[in-house]
């Protein structure tokens, strides 16, 4: 017994001091996990004593903070655990596949397995990620650069103190995103053309904080957010938008000319003047100059005259309404 203690001592002690260097090491067969902030749910895959997971990242990891490994421990394993490992690779040569069995690595890190039937690593993406190692899950003290590449999760035996039934068991390994409790939103601007200023300058605030760049993309707390927009030589805009976690929100606005708009509300009989010329009733705006208007309204032998003086950058609604009025006769 106190020489099995010692051979198992002494087997960890080489393979973690092999940390610093490249490894060079073969496994039973090779998973793929995709990992996408898109798509937050855990992958699953079945794994062997000697089984891989590569984990690949996509070009964009704005909301990735970190990774989440579960692994389920087959029940007959675990009075062999001082037999067993796992590790954590990066900088793989050649990149992980399917069907791959050979690899260059370097060790990130190499631990036995726990005495427990499941456990849960975390891997930090970000240097501000605030994960914490607790009761149910062990936050690496390390911190990979998606940029740099895959990484490769690793089952393998370091003893030969197994079962004959080794190959028979299967080790269920689980890989999710960790998301950022943050989402995006990415605002366009149209321009109507204005004489001799294409695209006049205007200032945007996102809750009433003002936005230096408003054609990039804003990385926002999740839940609703107040956009405004103001202008000299357009009309403001205010809009209510809603971010959400780890998602990018878009929203585009056509900013308006600041010419006021009248709309004319009349019965279909009626004759409308405005200014002296003809004008037909209905729902669309007549673009006009600030400064005062003259309005007439014609029903028959009935004629009433609306003086309107309208400002810039607003809109008015002038109706000629009808009315029978009734009453009671003494």
């Amino acid at each position: 017994m106190n020489e099995k203690r010692v051979g198992i001592a002494f087997t960890f002690t080489m393979l973690l001091l092999s940390a610093a260097a490249a490894d060079t090491f073969r496994v039973g067969s090779t998973a793929i996990a995709l990992i996408d902030a898109a798509n937050p749910e855990a992958q699953t895959y079945d794994a062997s004593f000697n089984g891989a997971v590569g984990i690949e990242f996509p070009r964009d990891t704005a909301f990735l903070k970190g990774i989440e490994i579960e692994v389920k421990v087959p029940q007959e394993i675990i009075e062999y655990r001082n037999s067993m490992a796992y590790g954590l690779y990066s900088k793989i040569d050649p990149l992980p596949a399917k069907d791959r069995t050979d690899y260059k690595a370097t060790q990130i890190t190499l631990q036995p397995l726990p005495s427990r039937l499941s456990f849960v690593l975390q891997i930090p993406l970000v240097k501000d990620h605030r994960l914490k190692s607790g009761p149910y899950a062990t936050v690496l003290p390390y911190v990979h650069d998606p940029k740099a590449g895959a990484l490769l999760f690793r089952l393998l035996p370091v003893m030969k103190v197994l079962p004959d039934t080794i190959g028979d068991l299967t080790f269920q390994v689980k890989v999710k995103p960790i998301l950022a409790d943050e989402g995006g939103f990415r605002l366009s601007v149209a321009y109507p053309p204005l004489p001799g200023t294409p695209e006049a300058p205007i200032s945007v605030r996102i809750d009433e904080i003002a936005v230096n760049n408003p054609g990039e993309l804003q990385i926002l707390k999740p839940g609703q957010h107040h956009l405004s927009i103001v202008s000299d030589s357009y009309r403001n805009e205010v809009r209510v938008f809603k971010v959400e976690q780890a998602r990018v929100t878009e929203l585009s606005v056509t900013m308006q000319d600041t010419a006021p708009r009248v709309y004319l509300i009349a019965p279909e009989n009626a004759l409308i003047q405005m200014d002296g010329e003809s004008v037909s009733p209905g729902k669309e705006a007549r673009i006009v100059q600030p400064g005062d208007h003259v309005i007439k309204f014609t029903i028959g032998d009935y004629e009433v005259v609306k003086q309107l003086t309208v400002e810039k950058a607003r809109d008015y609604t002038v109706s000629l309404i009808v009315d029978v009025n009734v009453a009671e006769s003494q």
